[in-house]
């Protein structure tokens, strides 16, 4: 169950580096849970102008305690695929949930905030890329209506990124 204490809100600049943090962990968990060393993921230091560059452009949403810790983001943006129309369709970038709160609702109300932005924006098509080895992502995403489109890339460890896509109704 939820804390229905937990905001979502734009990320602040000051928060970048902490955002760079949290990322860190999350990639770190699901990587390692499909097998890949933690040691060939990049720390903090190697993604923090990517988050500070996220974050000033207004691409990252939180969600925060009452205290304002960020205990999850999310990030979209117009998608970065040739064969997608950048004008019609949203690129859910990254959800990501502090490893010791997933499975309290916490992915579910940034996912829902990805939602609220579709339709504030007029658009009601998604795509995103998940790792074929993160089979919790994977689940996640079906279970909010997310399929598989067809294209693949290659992964870490022969397990291919598969790109999935959602239409929302209006």
């Amino acid at each position: 169950m939820t804390d229905t204490r937990i905001s979502i809100r734009t990320a602040r600049v000051e928060e970048a580096a902490a955002l760079s943090v949290l990322h860190t962990r999350t990639r770190t968990a699901y990587y390692t849970a499909g097998g890949l060393p933690a040691k060939e993921l990049a720390g903090p230091q190697q993604i923090s102008a990517y988050w500070q560059r996220a974050v000033t452009e207004g691409r990252v949403q939180v969600a925060a305690t009452p205290e304002n810790r960020v205990i999850g983001f999310l990030m979209t943006g117009p998608p970065k695929f040739d064969d997608i129309d950048a004008t019609s369709v949203r690129e859910l970038q990254q959800i990501g949930v502090e490893p010791n709160g997933w499975g309290h609702g916490i992915g579910r109300l940034l996912h829902e905030a990805f939602v609220r932005q579709l339709h504030a924006d007029g658009i009601t098509d998604g795509v995103l890329e998940c790792w074929e080895a993160n089979t919790r992502a994977q689940a996640f995403y079906a279970k909010h209506d997310w399929r598989p489109d067809g294209s693949r890339r290659l992964g870490p460890l022969g397990r291919d990124y598969v790109r999935l896509r959602v239409t929302l109704p209006f």
